[in-house]
């Protein structure tokens, strides 16, 4: 194989940038686990314990938890983290998923909607908790080395939407090399490794190698909650979710959510081996998937539907989750993996691979994988329709798809709309801006009214903006 003297400098500057020790003790560790002798998956778990669930609380201990968390936001003790390293390319979207629009009256991105939810979140802390003072809730976007130039371009150019700049953080996960099956680091090209995202469980390593640990602790933040950006619902730094967090004094919290069904392609919260753990839906059998209570219910007896809807302490992250503490086995994706023909160095076409089946591995962390550690685990079960809305595929498609997502997120506001009082009639649906309500609240004004869908019910500030992206025909109302 001939080398260019480019080739040689781009491919020298790389490999100096992988800890190959690392990589060499990954792949050890994650063998060895592959080959052990193991129990049956399902003689090892049981289901979750201690699951709160939301709608079975009372008013007055959900209020308790939302003036926590809201009196901990207001006192600058909590953070907000998007999982955003992400293509949109299962949605036909050649850009980060963030930046896509799922078609809502307002064509507010995935992105917007969440930096919006945050600035109304802020402006309640203020008003209930801190007197009118400004509050700080910083918003970290953990990126990956696809979507990092355009997702910082993309959130520059769209001033933060509204959130100061020195509280919007961006940081990219890593990446590890491709391997061949004897664990050999594989060429992409003569001058270059092939290499892929260390999955979203990369984001521990990457907390503390940016600097984020550390930003957290000036800032004074002793918690962080963590989703992902394809979920169009999400509540945002949820003030529910972390009181109820905090109360608990929890080292790391999980949201959940019933299955649809015992082979919804969701991972399931459960204790495996005794300790906390999340289980693919690919690595629970058919028996064990459909297994059901006994008695009337009929619910599925492992049921908790694992959201990536994560909250951490701090402490948790700083320790457990330090680089020297993670865990070293990790999770093997067989690929067709594009190499370098030995002859030429050049990348192998797709007609030269037709037929070679899988030519290597990926290894991936996942972000559960560390809820074995956490001393202390709070669960929290959630309605599905109020806050998961996950965007994965195609429009058109029947599920996770930008117009479920859209239906959902306007059947729920249209629910907001009707318990303040207020009707919906016409069809298209009637959005109600994040700026102008977080969850529902803030809608009193409604009462008696009727709003003609297709509608964005909108702050009078941003009646402006909003009005100059609308479809002819939408009313923007002020509200």
């Amino acid at each position: 194989m001939q080398v260019t003297a480019e080739e040689a400098k781009s491919l020298i500057a790389q490999l100096a940038g992988i800890d190959v020790e690392l990589v060499n003790d990954l792949f050890t560790s994650t063998m060895a686990a592959q080959t052990a002798t193991a129990a049956p998956v399902a003689s090892t778990l049981r289901p979750a314990e201690g699951v709160t669930k939301l709608s079975a609380a009372s008013p007055s201990e959900s209020a308790a938890w939302e003036a926590a968390g809201l009196k901990a936001i207001a006192e600058g003790k909590v953070a907000a983290l998007t999982l955003a390293g992400g293509q949109g390319t299962r949605l036909g979207f050649d850009r980060p998923k963030g930046e896509y629009d799922i078609g809502l009256p307002s064509h507010k991105t995935l992105f917007q909607l969440q930096a919006e939810r945050i600035v109304c979140l802020k402006a309640r802390a203020s008003a209930e908790g801190a007197g009118g003072r400004p509050v700080s809730l910083p918003w970290y976007v953990m990126t990956s080395p696809m979507t990092d130039a355009d997702t910082r371009a993309f959130l520059a150019e769209n001033r933060y939407f509204g959130l100061p700049e020195a509280d919007v953080v961006l940081f990219e996960q890593g990446t590890l090399p491709c391997l061949d099956f004897d664990g050999k680091i594989m060429l992409e090209s003569a001058g270059r490794v092939a290499e892929a995202p260390d999955g979203n469980g990369g984001i521990y390593r990457a907390l503390h190698k940016c600097g984020v640990i550390a930003d957290m602790a000036r800032r004074g933040v002793v918690g962080m909650h963590v989703f992902a950006v394809d979920n169009a619902a999400v509540r945002v730094a949820d003030p529910v979710f972390f009181g109820y967090c905090l109360g608990m004094g929890a080292d790391v919290g999980s949201k959940v959510c019933p299955k649809a069904g015992p082979h919804e392609k969701v991972g399931v919260l459960c204790l495996r081996d005794g300790v906390y753990s999340v289980v693919e839906y690919s690595e629970m059998d058919k028996a064990t998937a459909e297994l059901r209570a006994e008695g009337g219910s009929g619910e599925l007896v492992f049921n908790a539907g694992n959201l990536c809807i994560h909250f951490y302490s701090r402490a948790f992250l700083e320790s457990a989750c330090s680089p020297a503490t993670l865990p070293k086995v990790y999770h093997v994706a067989k690929k067709a993996i594009p190499f370098a023909d030995p002859a030429t160095g050049r990348t192998l076409s797709k007609e030269a691979m037709a037929g070679r089946g899988n030519t290597g591995i990926k290894l991936e962390s996942f972000i559960f994988d560390v809820f074995p550690a956490a001393k202390t685990m709070a669960v929290l079960e959630i309605r599905r329709e109020d806050e998961f809305a996950p965007v994965k595929n195609a429009p058109g498609s029947a599920e996770d798809s930008p117009d479920t997502a859209r239906q959902m997120l306007l059947g729920q506001h249209a629910r907001w709309i009707a318990t303040a009082g207020g009707k919906v009639t016409g069809s298209g649906g009637v959005e109600v801006s994040p700026l102008l309500s977080y969850a529902g609240e803030g809608l009193q004004g409604l009462a008696g009214k009727e709003i003609t869908a297709p509608a964005v019910l909108v702050l009078p500030a941003e009646a402006a903006a909003v009005q100059a992206r609308v479809a002819p025909g939408v009313a923007v109302v002020p509200v």
